[in-house]
């Protein structure tokens, strides 16, 4: 049996499974598909949208977080919007004010939290951790077992493998007032478009990736690196400069402005 609110809009042609749960806050577009047990709310599907079962979409119970005091007001957050054409795999849970973009892939199980957004194109494999308040770009390859921050920005065509860390130091100052009013809220690193990011790769707060780089497994990246850098080790060291064969390839550089 499936609970529908009588104040969600629903469009053309959408088929819902079994113990669907729709809430009032809802836009669904049309010939968009809903699966078993799945709980829709505070959100906007466009067209063509499909949710596999057990998932949560527009989940709203944000309180805050442990590294730093919970407010004592509800937090109120825009509803989650969700771009034409993506599919949203069996188990994913997708918090409120987001922004999925067209024909994205979130895989299996996978958590994304408040204020992320999610470019156009995008994959994001089966169970990444995304912390929220932070940016993917368009087309990127984020693989299985990643672990986003909250405040990385990663740019465009990103590759991204499995097991990586991005990290914003927050625990390192829990329940620490003094160094909250010396160094501020710890920023998140900034991978900017074009790089390849390797297996077991952990990313250190405020760090910028350089365009196009490459980072080989296992590396632990500890300070900035320069565009069409090869880094490797731990802690990572430049080990030479990617050739034209790995580069993106000219229209998209010309697109980007990396010519």
């Amino acid at each position: 049996m499936n609970t529908i609110s009588d104040k969600a809009q629903i469009g053309s042609n959408v088929k819902l499974g079994c113990n669907v749960v729709i809430g009032d806050n809802v836009i669904i577009g049309d010939n968009v598909s809903i699966g078993n047990n799945t709980v829709v709310n505070n959100c906007k599907l466009a067209n063509n949208v499909s949710i596999e079962d057990h998932c949560t979409i527009g989940y709203g119970n944000a309180t805050g977080w442990f590294s730093r005091e919970t407010p004592t007001d509800k937090l109120v957050f825009d509803p989650l919007l969700v771009g034409g054409g993506s599919l949203i795999r069996e188990g994913a849970t997708i918090y409120v004010g987001g922004v999925i973009g067209e024909n994205v892939r979130i895989n299996h199980k996978v958590v994304i939290r408040e204020n992320s957004k999610i470019g156009d194109s995008t994959s994001i494999g089966t169970m990444c951790d995304l912390e929220g308040n932070l940016t993917v770009g368009t087309y990127c390859s984020i693989n299985s077992n990643v672990h986003l921050c909250s405040d990385t920005f990663i740019g465009d065509y990103v590759f991204m493998a499995p097991f990586t860390v991005t990290t914003n130091g927050n625990p390192m100052m829990y329940r620490r007032p003094l160094l909250y009013e010396k160094f501020g809220y710890e920023k998140g690193p900034r991978i900017e478009s074009g790089c390849q990011i390797a297996v077991h790769v952990i990313i250190l707060p405020k760090l910028i990736i350089g365009h196009e780089s490459i980072i080989g497994a296992n590396t632990l990246v500890t300070k900035d690196v320069e565009p069409l850098s090869i880094i490797i080790g731990s802690p990572g060291i430049k080990k030479g400069n990617v050739e034209e064969l790995h580069r993106l390839p000219i229209e998209i550089r010309t697109k980007l402005g990396l010519v």
